[in-house]
């Protein structure tokens, strides 16, 4: 069984820069749950969720990058950092 894979088009600025894109594959058969929310919040398709917020990571920012091992996400909760 091959994993699925999702992947994140980086921009600086809102412009492509060149950064590039970051593809992830899914550890759907260890974690099935967790692999499919994750793959939906990626490609949007489950709409708004119940407090009228959008349910995917388009215009996510990253707060910490460490090159060659990791990027970190700025996590919103209720409308909160």
């Amino acid at each position: 069984m091959s994993r699925p894979k999702v992947f994140f088009d980086v921009t600086l600025g809102g412009k492509a820069a060149g950064l590039g894109r970051i593809v992830m594959e899914l550890f759907s058969d260890i974690v099935p749950k967790t692999a499919e929310n994750f793959r939906a919040l990626c490609t949007g398709e489950k709409g708004m969720g119940h407090s009228g917020k959008p349910l995917h990571y388009k215009g996510s920012k990253f707060h910490r990058v460490i090159p060659n091992f990791m990027l970190q996400e700025k996590h919103t909760c209720a409308g909160q950092l």
